[in-house]
Order: structure tokens, then sequence, then C-alpha cells
């Protein structure tokens, strides 16, 4: 049995709000008794600043394998900047071999953007990764390939080619799931016969109905999700924070 903890969205600014939020589900995750991996979908900063990269990564355990994906509100050079500084690969799209799963990091994100983009340099990636996989394979990006139900998110911040991302799924039986963020919420679908599992929002949580003013609700407690993989099967489990985690 593989652990993942998969977090999203802690939209480091320097503030003194956000840094703690963040730290608090890293306490969590190192508390459980078994993890094997801890992967990240995007938006680790919120304005790309060096400074805000330089936060997220010396607070990454330094004991498990990590995998971090970019967001929409990560900007490539200095995300870039601060994987090499971390000893990561500096690529933005990325690769974490573990034993019994591989997870493969699409960037899905555009510079100064809210919507994503899978491009063809990024699913040629995913072929010749998915190719030379040794077992099941999850794909990891920031943006869902499925409408979440907030016509806000859906109509001006959704991924543009989800039906190449479609493609890829159905012609490779080895892809088991799909990790995701975003939407600062947590959601499960079903798309091209594999589920997509999305993370709870760290800095926020997505207010369903599509309601706005706010969109987002910063005083909701932090979470993350937590998959547990067996050779195809895949089981989540959502953890939410206390306030007295905080």
């Amino acid at each position: 049995m593989l652990t993942i903890a998969h977090l999203s969205d802690p939209h480091l600014d320097l503030s003194s709000d956000r840094e703690p939020r963040f730290a608090a589900v890293l306490r969590q995750v190192k508390g459980l008794p078994a993890v094997d991996a801890l992967v990240v979908s995007g938006d680790l900063a919120d304005h790309g600043l060096v400074e805000e990269y330089e936060s997220f990564f010396a607070h990454l355990p330094p004991d498990l394998p990590v995998l971090v994906g970019a967001g929409n509100h990560d900007l490539s050079e200095p995300l870039s900047a601060a994987l090499t500084s971390a000893g990561m690969s500096s690529q933005p799209n990325a690769i974490l071999q573990l034993d019994g799963a591989t997870i493969i990091g699409l960037d899905s994100h555009i510079d100064g953007r809210d919507d994503g983009l899978l491009t063809g340099a990024t699913m040629g990636f995913a072929r010749d990764a998915i190719r030379e996989a040794s077992g099941p394979v999850v794909l990891m990006l920031h943006h869902p390939p499925v409408p979440i139900g907030h016509h806000i998110v859906d109509e001006h911040f959704a991924l543009a080619n989800p039906q190449d991302l479609e493609l890829l799924i159905r012609e490779s039986p080895a892809v088991i799931a799909v990790f995701t963020g975003h939407v600062h919420a947590a959601f499960t679908a079903m798309f091209a016969g594999v589920p997509v599992l999305g993370s709870p929002g760290i800095v926020s949580t997505m207010r369903l109905g599509s309601r706005t003013n706010p969109i987002a609700d910063f005083d909701a407690m932090p979470g993350f999700a937590l998959h547990s993989i067996d050779r195809q099967n895949v089981r989540t489990v959502f953890h939410y924070l206390t306030p007295k985690d905080l």
C-alpha cells in the first residue's frame, strides 16, 4: 500500500496568516503514521515572488519524496529557480517514481492567466513518461479537466483542452487517477474512466453554489487529501484541520 499526502493552493504571500496555515497542514502530514510521498498541485505562491517560493520550499519536510506543480498564480522563471535551489527538477513537467506507482506532474498553467492549457510538449512528455512507467500511473495537474459546478470557475478558470487529456488517458490503461487542485475544494469525479481527485484548498475554501462576494471563505479550515494506492485501486480520505491545529 502506497500513501500519498496531496496538498494544494497554499498561496503563500509573506503575510502573517497564510504561512501558519501551510505549516499547520504539514504538521498534520508529519504526524501521520505512514506517508510515502507529498505532492502539491499548484498555486504555491500568490504573486510568484522569489521570497514566496523561498518560504514554500523552506517548509517542505526533508525526509519525504516531493512533487510540486505550477498553478495559475505561479510564475515560471522564479519557480524554476526555486526548484533548482531545492535540488529538484526545474522543468515544468516532472516525474516522481515511487515503489508502487509513478506520479507524473503535468504543467497546465500559463503565466498571467487563470485558465489552463496542456501544451503539445506537455502531452508528449506525458506519453513518454507513461510508456516508460513500470506500474500504475497517476497524473497531477493544477486545473481540473471536469466542470466543478461554480459558473465563474467553470467559465473563466477551466482547462482549455480536457479532450486532449481524455484521449491520453483512454489510450493509456496504466493511468489510474488524476490529482488536481485550483478550486479550493475537495471533490471527486469520473473522467475518461478514472477518478479525478481534487484536494481541499489551504489558503481558503471555495463557497459552493456559484456564490460570490466573496467567492472564497478565508476563515474555513485548511485541509488536504490522503490517497492510498494498492495496485490499480485508489482510496481517498479528505482531512480538515481544527482551529486548535493552527
